[in-house]
């Protein structure tokens, strides 16, 4: 794994923190969907789907999530929309002797969506904002990321409409983190070999909010009739994710309550995904 050090003043408090990011290079995974899409009267439907994914190169090994939730068109051009995930994770974890055992963990997630379209000829634009709240119940290590993780998704979305059944589309989303962990504190390269290498060190709350993702995604839906659709798609992902190590196990005069941060790394790669959907709507 190739590291290299990378100083990102502009994404942390005001701190001098030494920071390590690792090129994780290009992973692969695989997603499957079965969608149902209900009229309950006009301009309100209700949803319900059942995804499966599979991640190739990461700590989660598969993943299921279970959701439902409403939309409504406000206006010809405008819907809104909620709705509720269960997710499922099978993934790796490491003990305290650092020993790795596969386990399965549970999420609930909350999606809250505003969504505006613009149709011109056989083009169709959208512009999607997603706020999400995901809520990781059990034990956990708080200082290090928060239990209700907070983030905001923009999409910008492109379908032509023009070929009868067969309709490509193609988007570009920008995940933001609005609630990471944040701290401050003095770090010194020659303390490296200790336990502790940073001086001072405070939490800040959760307060760091960054870009961590950017995707981009092209497919095509082939409708055999007005109730049946097949989607293929292909997803191509640019992550920044921070790694926080940190605990209350300190008992020096300068550990702010007993607080020892080790490390703050950034793991920037690149994932592609291909994915399969099936929606039925009645």
């Amino acid at each position: 794994m190739k590291k290299t050090l990378l100083t990102l003043a502009l994404l942390l408090p005001a701190a001098a923190f030494a920071q390590t990011t690792y090129d994780d290079g290009v992973s692969f995974g695989a997603r499957a969907t079965v969608e149902a899409d209900a009229k309950l009267a006009k301009g309100l439907h209700l949803n319900a789907h059942e995804q499966f994914r599979y991640y190739g190169d990461s700590e989660d090994i598969l993943r299921f999530h279970t959701g439902i939730g409403l939309e409504y068109k406000v206006l010809p051009f405008l819907k809104v929309g909620a709705e509720y995930e269960l997710i499922n994770r099978y993934k790796y974890e490491t003990d305290e002797n650092d020993q790795t055992y596969r386990e399965w963990s549970v999420r609930h997630r909350g999606n809250f969506f505003l969504t505006g379209t613009l149709k011109t000829g056989d083009w169709q634009f959208g512009l999607k904002e997603t706020l999400r709240l995901t809520h990781r119940p059990g034990e956990m290590n708080t200082l290090q990321s928060p239990r209700n993780a907070l983030a905001l998704k923009s999409k910008l979305s492109v379908k032509y409409q023009g070929w009868g059944k067969v309709v490509p589309f193609a988007g570009f989303e920008v995940r933001n983190a609005l609630n990471d962990a944040a701290y401050k504190g003095s770090y010194n390269p020659s303390w490296e070999k200790n336990k502790d290498i940073y001086l001072n060190e405070e939490f800040l709350g959760y307060t760091h909010a960054y870009v961590n993702r950017y995707r981009i995604e092209l497919g095509t839906t082939i409708k055999f009739d007005k109730r049946h659709a097949l989607e293929f798609y292909l997803l191509g992902d640019h992550y920044m994710d921070k790694s926080i190590d940190t605990n209350r196990e300190g008992s020096s005069s300068w550990e702010k309550n007993g607080l020892v941060l080790k490390a703050i790394d950034w793991h920037v790669g690149n994932m592609i995904t291909a994915g399969v959907g099936y929606k039925w709507e009645f």
